[in-house]
């Protein structure tokens, strides 16, 4: 990266770059969008930096203007947040009422209360707009419901929900949101979301993007992450951004873990007590940032593949006809091994494989047939894990 362009490009930009930013989702959509980030399914797109992130340097994270912002102080119920309204116009209310409707569909089921009950929810609005150059739609809101005090905070890809598409169709949602215990006001409190959009580049994913919602009275926010894994090491990234009412989106680019918040400034006092990772108090899974894609394979003499694919976390994918000892060759990094199992019929373990982002052979005990039986290899590890698998077999 041309450090001294990227960072004259920003001056550039400054004047246009001060408003509001965004959040994130829910649990059981979630998984089903992380199979979704492998990179076999990654679509074309261009990605334009917002808020610059330079390994081993600070660069000034700013935030996209887009439309009216609505007024910075208003009134709020005692149970809410006395925070600002950051929705800006640029994605219409009806869009974003939808995330409520979602929202409402899952807390019948997570909180076992009735349809009809949450109909009457009051809500309160915090952030509805676009981010990743219009390719994700980002809300944050509070609920006073039948479910108690809630605080959501969510995204989807805008191509699946501003065109007029059903926010909940058949139990599927194209939102993704997390529902937590809406938190009390305190010093140091941020909402923090991990998104993505889409990659122009087939041999890498999408670049990591997070908001962050503070109090309006913090000025800055200060965060660092792992950069892309190399060898057995990464590079760290670190970034610092100007927020608008305590409101940040940044790009985060290639990394391979957890993205930190080391900071929330009120002018030069740091109010957050402690470095925390970047995600909605209270939920896991708002933590899982998109990984760099795992480096290729070097495929072992006599190895017939079946398929390949990357991604993070659990996952599972089908063999088509083959023949021959089902083989796997695969290459991770991260907190956690891989380990593997036969999930047709009962699941049967094949073995485990360090994440050390070495090239790893497993060669099983299951013997693959032509008209066989379908076969399902399930791969089970942390959200944090980034992998690269083929599978396929030998004789």
């Amino acid at each position: 990266m041309d450090i001294m362009s990227d960072e004259s490009r920003l001056r550039e930009m400054f004047d246009d770059m001060t408003a509001d930013q965004p959040d994130q989702p829910l649990a059981r959509y979630h998984r089903v969008r992380a199979r979704a980030r492998r990179h076999r399914s990654a679509q074309a797109a261009s990605i334009l930096a917002v808020a610059a992130v330079v390994t081993g340097s600070i660069a000034i994270g700013l935030s996209a203007r887009a439309g009216r912002s609505v007024a910075a102080s208003r009134p709020v119920p005692a149970w809410a947040l006395p925070w600002p309204d950051h929705r800006n116009g640029s994605v219409p209310q009806k869009v974003l009422d939808g995330a409520v409707t979602a929202w409402r569909h899952d807390a019948v089921g997570s909180e076992a209360v009735s349809l009809a009950s949450t109909a009457r929810a009051k809500v309160l609005w915090y952030v509805g707009r676009t981010a990743v150059h219009g390719q994700v739609v980002l809300v944050v809101f509070e609920t006073d419901s039948p479910a108690g005090r809630r605080l959501v905070a969510g995204w989807a890809t805008a191509s699946e929900v501003m065109h007029g598409q059903s926010a909940w169709r058949h139990g599927v949602s194209p939102w993704v949101l997390y529902d937590v215990r809406a938190p009390r006001p305190a010093a140091g409190l941020a909402i923090g979301l991990n998104v993505h959009g889409t990659s122009a580049d087939i041999a890498r994913n999408p670049d990591n993007w997070i908001a962050v919602l503070a109090a309006p009275d913090v000025q800055s926010i200060t965060f660092s992450a792992p950069g892309q894994t190399t060898g057995s090491s990464s590079t760290a990234k670190f970034g610092v951004g100007s927020t608008s009412r305590g409101l940040l989106i940044a790009d985060m680019g290639q990394i391979s873990g957890p993205v930190k918040l080391t900071a929330l400034y009120v002018g030069h006092h740091n109010t957050l007590r402690a470095p925390a990772i970047v995600g909605v108090p209270g939920s896991k899974d708002s933590q899982e940032a998109q990984l760099a894609i795992a480096a290729p394979l070097v495929l072992p003499r006599g190895f017939r593949q079946n398929s390949e694919f990357t991604g993070q976390g659990d996952e599972s994918d089908g063999l088509s006809v083959s023949r021959g000892r089902l083989t796997i060759v695969a290459r991770c990094y991260g907190p956690s091994p891989l380990r593997l199992a036969l999930d047709a019929g009962p699941q049967t373990s094949l073995g485990t494989l360090p994440c050390d982002n070495a090239v790893h052979e497993l060669i099983t005990h299951v013997r693959l047939r032509p008209q066989g039986s379908a076969t399902s290899v399930g791969i089970y590890t942390s959200g944090f894990t980034s992998y690269r698998v083929a599978i396929g077999s030998v004789r």
